[in-house]
């Protein structure tokens, strides 16, 4: 992960991966046949720890509020804490999807956690607490963005505005932010009569 995160899939290197495992190149090259396919587990992996995470927040469990902030507080926090993830899907990004795009797995374990948010925001509408309309895609993207972004481009962001952006002061205060952005998002407005 470290060196996929580190490099990139191109700048990344098997002897590499084989010293900081302590194994041998060889034995690598044994279970996954080559660096694609290594890769490939790489990017399983990543979308499984996020998923399995997601998995165990009991989003039907909770009333609609309270599940839509702890779906961003935990989307928040485990991008705050798994930069990891954050780089190699930045890397992939860069590579177009061109591994991603072969791994239907990953699809197939992240449509069921899009069903879970669909229908938190189902119950939170028909509780009158949340609006209706709002796509369940579109949401966890925006999430996503809200919870990354400031990660990702930490360093140019805080050279432009002249404020370190990596302080945890700053964290925190984006963490809120975030959160209630979110809830102002699909809470459910006030007509004016």
């Amino acid at each position: 992960m470290s060196e996929f995160a580190t490099n990139g899939y191109d700048g990344a290197k098997v002897h590499e991966i084989a010293r900081s495992a302590g194994c041998n190149a060889r034995l690598i090259y044994h279970y996954f046949d080559n660096k694609e396919r290594l890769y490939a587990a790489a990017l399983r992996r990543i979308y499984c720890d996020i998923r399995e995470r997601e998995a165990k927040l009991n989003l039907d469990a909770l009333p609609p509020e309270k599940a839509m902030t702890r779906l961003t507080e935990t989307t928040f926090d485990f991008f705050e804490n798994n930069t990891a993830f954050l780089s190699i899907t930045r890397n992939e990004n860069l590579l177009e999807g061109r591994f991603i795009r072969q791994e239907p797995e990953i699809q197939k374990m992240s449509q069921p956690f899009l069903d879970k948010i669909a229908d938190v925001l189902r119950r939170g509408h028909e509780a009158g607490v949340f609006r209706g309309g709002v796509d369940a895609l579109q949401l966890y993207v925006s999430i996503v963005a809200l919870s990354a972004h400031h990660i990702n481009a930490s360093h140019t962001l805080s050279a432009t505005f002249g404020r370190d952006l990596s302080t945890e002061a700053w964290r925190q205060d984006r963490r809120q932010h975030v959160i209630e952005m979110v809830q102002a998002a699909v809470r459910k407005r006030e007509s004016k009569a």
